[in-house]
């Protein structure tokens, strides 16, 4: 029996020992697959990872943008209106007490009904302050000529005054010749606007001839242009021998215009196209031409 039973285990034994040897051999190839030798490095070949599913992101739902509302225009603010400073009333000049009193002893209008109806301030184009007489010409060299407008009242009628800034000239408006009636302009008829150049002549009265004085500058040439371009009524001419001539250099006849009359020298009468006018202002345009020349002499007048 128990040679049997060592039989028995020797059996099992070397069944054991040979289903190790044959797991061990198959472990061995099955590890010798995995390993490969190149030269003297050995290299592990790992496992390939399965490669997880591309997960494509979904794009964000695009937002179509609206049209782009037009923005309003502002409101204008509105531009207060600025409040104009009242401008006082002028005080009347001294003048117009004058001008009360000679109300009073030339016209006799009662000084007790007398009053000041208005006053305001005004300027002109010459030195007329707004009140030419008729045949008159004058100044426009320092235009515009600033001053008073003042009107004198006695309930009913109504006087009118122009006076210069410093109350120096006061115009009786309501008491001069106004222009009227048929009206000559010098400047356009004599086509003086054409001209190049003007020359003061002086009269000798020796040989009763004009002879040339001086040649006038372009500024009084234009200067007298300008005073003789208005319409006034001039008159017929006196007979009398003038003393001055200035002789516009204008295609055509009418160019020469003569003043100052020997009889009246004081006057300064312009003659023109056997018409007359008055013109103080071309004397005093010429006067500085005649400096340092002799004054010269007038016949004397025969009793």
């Amino acid at each position: 029996v128990n040679s049997s039973t060592r039989i028995s285990l020797t059996v099992i034994s070397a069944l054991a020992i040979l289903s190790a040897t044959v797991s061990c051999s198959l472990s061995k190839s099955e590890s010798d697959s995995n390993i490969k030798t190149d030269g003297n490095e050995t290299s592990i070949a790992q496992p390939e990872a399965t490669a997880r599913p591309t997960v494509t992101p979904v794009p964000p739902p695009t937002s179509t943008p609206g049209p782009t509302p037009t923005p309003l225009p502002p409101t204008p603010t509105p531009t207060p209106t600025p409040t104009p400073t009242p401008t006082p009333t002028p005080r009347p000049p001294d003048s117009h007490v004058q001008e009360m009193t000679r109300l009073f002893s030339v016209h006799g209008i009662d000084f007790g009904k007398q009053f000041v109806s208005s006053v305001g301030a005004a300027e002109w184009g010459d030195d007329s302050l707004g009140c030419p007489e008729s045949a008159t010409y004058y100044d426009i060299r320092n235009a515009p000529y600033k001053g008073i407008i003042y009107t004198l009242s006695d309930g009913t009628n109504f006087w009118e005054y122009h006076s210069n800034t410093d109350d120096s000239i006061v115009i009786r408006c309501s008491e001069i010749t106004p222009v009227s009636g048929k009206t000559t302009n010098i400047t356009k008829e004599a086509k003086l606007r054409n001209s190049k150049g003007v020359t003061l002549l002086r009269r000798n009265f020796s040989s009763g001839k004009f002879e040339v004085q001086k040649a006038l500058t372009p500024e009084d040439h234009d200067f007298l242009i300008d005073i003789f371009d208005v319409e006034t009524n001039l008159t017929a001419a006196t007979n009398c021998n003038t003393i001055f001539k200035l002789d516009f250099e204008a295609p055509g006849s009418g160019n020469e215009i003569e003043f100052i009359c020997e009889k009246d020298y004081k006057a300064f009468d312009l003659f023109w196209s056997g018409m007359q006018a008055r013109a103080p202002v071309v004397g005093r345009i010429i006067g500085p031409y005649l400096t340092g020349n002799p004054i010269p002499t007038l016949p004397k007048s025969t009793p």
